[in-house]
């Protein structure tokens, strides 16, 4: 197994909270928007600790690539440490940026009529600039959400790696792979962190507005 059940969850409540995240946002929703992109902030702060305490391929030790493994993949050789190859590194990396700009950005933010973030009272005067970013970061997450579906589409039907099932039942199809064995305690403890950093945030939310 190379991915585990935390990152699995991880991976498939990102999607979840990005998708609700930006249908609140479409239909005006911005009441339940703010809790969603908590939420989103607090899996990224997961995903940190993840990427430090985590399994051998959630490390994020094992994402970057030097410059000459770089040069190599361009070249079309397999530099993959087993996890994500090079491409596969940045594009992870940019979305977690992305977000992070996104959810700390929206807390700062205001549309100005009737909505204002739980933290634009700390700078007023750098409100509009802080929604500026929040409304140009939202066309980029779009962008690198057709690229992430347009890859895993290649990837799975045209390069046959059946990435899709691989984040499904966290087995690589790759047979020259390391397996890692990886401690049933990290799994536990990763669990408990992974629903803190979840949940607590739009709760510490909810209870600012009330």
């Amino acid at each position: 197994m190379i991915w585990d059940i935390n990152i699995r969850i991880f991976h498939f409540l990102l999607i979840f909270f990005i998708i609700f995240t930006i249908v609140t946002a479409k239909l005006d929703l911005l009441f339940f928007h703010q809790f969603l992109g908590s939420s989103l902030l607090g899996l990224i702060i997961f995903r940190i600790y993840w990427g430090i305490f985590g399994p051998h391929y959630s490390k994020f030790k094992n994402f970057f690539y030097s410059f000459n493994d770089v040069k190599l993949f361009l070249k079309g050789n397999d530099v993959s440490k087993g996890g994500h190859n090079v491409l596969g590194s940045w594009s992870i990396f940019s979305f977690y940026f992305v977000i992070v700009v996104l959810s700390v950005s929206g807390l700062f933010s205001s549309d100005d009529v009737i909505f204002d973030g739980l933290l634009a009272f700390i700078t007023p005067s750098l409100t509009s600039i802080w929604t500026k970013a929040h409304n140009i970061f939202h066309y980029i997450i779009y962008f690198l959400i057709f690229l992430h579906i347009l890859a895993v589409l290649i990837y799975q039907f045209i390069k046959k790696k059946s990435i899709i099932n691989q984040m499904i039942d966290g087995q690589s199809r790759d047979k020259n792979i390391e397996i890692h064995i990886i401690p049933k305690s990290s799994i536990y403890i990763g669990f408990i962190v992974l629903i803190m950093c979840t949940f607590l945030p739009p709760l510490i939310v909810y209870i600012n507005i009330y």
